[in-house]
């Protein structure tokens, strides 16, 4: 059988056509072509409705914001203030919460205390004792490297400093404490505590006030002023803290006595229990001069450290308590009454007409072994006196010294005090700074 010529057949449109299979072949491969396109415009259409984004796009990275920085909403008590109580509470809030193991505040001077957590983001200082009167207290709060942070991570920018002053001292509690301390010719006895025998404060006094009569012993050996008194301070401070911080600082019930019996009416009449009167001024002064402080006789907070610290070693006074009265009678005397003693009496000249010494009860704030004194007379020429010894100021320019004179006795210097030179050496001995001389 031989083969069949496959001939192309023209078609009426103006195309050839292949009979048979071959045209069927071509219209199977179209039909492919055609439903693999529809195949992958389906695949794109059902990827963009599942929400996946086509292979030629690429996915945009998430953004952290960093955690709000860390700061100080408030402190209390409010910085500048000026009168903190003593037992006062120091309180911090931040505006995020701590980190378990952040940098706490600190305090300076601070009293025995703690800092707790008193909220997330705050902390409070509690003490266990007081801060001292008048005492300027600083609050610092660390900050940058090593400084506070937040549970965060966040710390403060800087350290804040901050302060704040703790409130004035009782006048009262000062009396008790310098009187515990043998500063006073008082005791003080606590209302809790067995009352030692003393003079009521009440007491009148019968010692004269003339010279001409006081019962001076001038043949008793003059002690130097660094003799220890035998008179011991009354007990109460023995039942003070030992530690300064514990002492209280309001005034205590109880009532002062006099250490002595025969007290000079002048002296008496400078007492007043809670107010501030120059026998105070004195006994501050006395105090200052012993534990090394400027001589100023005010009680600020150097003097109430000092006094706190002192109460709680039992470091009382070791010089007896001396009095001066300087009597412008006739004759003209200076005369020292000691631990209940008149102890030594000399004739004196006080200040002439136009330049008296003033009137009234001063305490001795400077002294000198020899110095130049210097000012202008009564008709306005000026005087220098150099070589003045054993010299004790006690108001102004007037100053109990020795000057040579013809005769003692009255009215012949510019406002001092002048004695020989032997009584202004035994007059210095037993005037240390605080002496209170009382002009009369």
């Amino acid at each position: 059988m031989g083969l069949k010529k496959r001939t192309k057949a023209f078609d009426p449109g103006g195309r050839w056509r292949v009979p048979g299979r071959i045209t069927g072949l071509i219209l199977i491969v179209a039909l492919g072509a055609a439903g693999a396109l529809i195949g992958l415009q389906r695949a794109h259409s059902n990827s963009a409705q599942a929400g996946q984004r086509p292979d030629t796009q690429k996915a945009h990275p998430t953004t952290t914001l960093p955690p709000p920085p860390l700061t100080i909403t408030s402190v209390s008590p409010a910085p500048g203030s000026a009168d903190a109580a003593f037992d006062t509470s120091v309180t911090v809030e931040f505006s995020q919460p701590l980190a378990t193991d952040s940098p706490l505040p600190t305090l300076s001077p601070s009293p025995p205390g703690n800092w707790v957590r008193t909220a997330p983001a705050a902390v409070r200082f509690v003490p266990d004792g007081y801060f001292p009167p008048d005492t300027t207290v600083q609050l610092s709060v660390p900050g940058g490297p090593g400084g506070v942070r937040s549970s965060l991570g966040q710390g403060l920018s800087n350290t804040l400093r901050k302060r704040f002053v703790i409130e004035g001292g009782s006048e009262l509690r000062l009396q008790q404490l310098l009187a515990e301390l043998g500063y006073l010719p008082l005791e003080f006895v606590p209302a809790a505590s067995t009352p030692v025998p003393a003079v009521p404060a009440t007491t009148a006094d019968t010692s004269p006030t003339r010279v001409a009569t006081l019962p001076v012993n001038i043949s008793e050996p003059v002690q130097p002023a660094t003799t220890t008194t035998t008179t011991t301070p009354a007990a109460a401070i023995d039942s003070e803290p030992s530690n300064p911080a514990l002492i209280p600082l309001q005034a205590v019930s109880g009532s002062f006595v006099w250490r002595f019996s025969n007290v000079p009416a002048s002296l008496r009449a400078l007492w007043a229990p809670g107010q501030a009167t120059v026998m105070v001024t004195g006994a501050i002064m006395a105090f200052e001069s012993d534990h090394g402080l400027a001589a100023d006789g005010m009680a600020g907070p150097d003097v109430w450290s000092a006094l706190l610290q002192a109460v709680a070693q039992r470091q009382v006074a070791t010089q007896p308590y001396d009095y001066v009265i300087v009597n412008e009678g006739s004759p003209e005397t200076a005369t020292v009454w000691r631990d209940g003693r008149y102890i030594f009496t000399t004739l004196v000249n006080s200040g002439i007409s136009e330049a008296p010494t003033a009137i009234g009860t001063y305490p001795v704030y400077a002294r000198y072994v020899v110095t130049t004194m210097s000012g202008k007379n009564p008709d306005g020429t000026p005087y220098s006196d150099p070589g003045i010894p054993w010299v004790s100021y006690f108001h102004g320019g007037d100053a109990l010294h020795g000057f040579l004179r013809a005769s003692y006795g009255f009215p012949q210097s510019l406002g001092c005090v002048e004695m020989t030179y032997a009584d202004a050496q035994i007059m210095w001995s037993l005037t240390p700074l605080g002496t209170l001389v009382t002009v009369i």
